[in-house]
């Protein structure tokens, strides 16, 4: 288990500030939803979070420990799931695996053993996982890309939007996945255009707006107070398109 501490965090590109002061603190266990319009700064905080971006000023915590002075201590214990598919097509789904699995430095005789257990939570055949990836549906791909991020075993688990894209029956088994590694303890933070998602799978909410963290509540404080909350109740009318 881990605990994360974000501290007035700041990056901007030229004179555009994309994270403003931004600070919070993810709890050991938690899963931590993250929402906001195109632009808000989820994909740079999270970015920052697994080290591909450094920021201009404050600090990232993991467990006391500073992953700006240190980013290894982050590398070897996150698993990170892009927006974007980090898959080789012309591979098929278990040379992927076997790949990623090197760059991670996992033992030689450890990876077949890895591979297993991400085959038994992505839940795909495996005859489906020797095919090329090119000729995978998108939410066969997002399972793999998945996949990926947990064969460190990491103790935080950083997903930016995992289910964009995709048919229903593998988002639903995709957030089932997503509940099944909380329940094992780990740390999740999750960013989603979805509020149904948010709802049912975290257990607190950060709603960013330009660069701003807006609100950050336990979900069930949120959802109760979605009528009396200003930022969650334009992001949630604005993302539902009702009223």
């Amino acid at each position: 288990m881990a605990e994360i501490e974000i501290k007035d965090l700041v990056k901007r590109y030229k004179k555009r500030v994309v994270l403003n002061n931004v600070s919070l603190k993810v709890s050991s266990g938690d899963i931590l939803g993250i929402i906001g319009e195109n632009g808000a700064g989820k994909s740079t905080l999270m970015s920052c979070m697994v080290t591909l971006i450094k920021p201009g000023s404050g600090d990232i915590l993991i467990d006391g420990e500073s992953v700006i002075a240190k980013p290894e201590i982050m590398r070897g214990r996150v698993g990170y799931v892009p927006q974007e598919i980090a898959l080789y097509e012309d591979l098929s789904g278990i040379d992927n695996l076997k790949f990623w699995a090197k760059t991670y430095h996992i033992e030689k005789k450890l990876i077949n053993e890895r591979i297993d257990k991400i085959v038994e939570i992505i839940g795909l055949d495996r005859d489906i996982l020797k095919e090329k990836v090119k000729n995978y549906s998108g939410g066969m791909k997002r399972r793999v890309n998945i996949g990926v991020a947990l064969l460190n075993n990491p103790d935080i688990i950083v997903m930016d939007e995992p289910t964009v894209g995709i048919d229903i029956v593998s988002k639903e088994y995709i957030l089932k996945v997503i509940k099944g590694l909380n329940k094992e303890g780990k740390t999740i933070i999750y960013a989603s255009h979805y509020l149904d998602e948010i709802e049912e799978i975290c257990n607190k909410v950060c709603i960013m707006n330009k660069g701003n963290i807006v609100d950050l509540r336990k979900i069930e404080d949120i959802v109760k107070d979605r009528l009396d909350s200003k930022a969650f109740r334009q992001y949630y009318l604005k993302a539902n398109g009702n009223c």
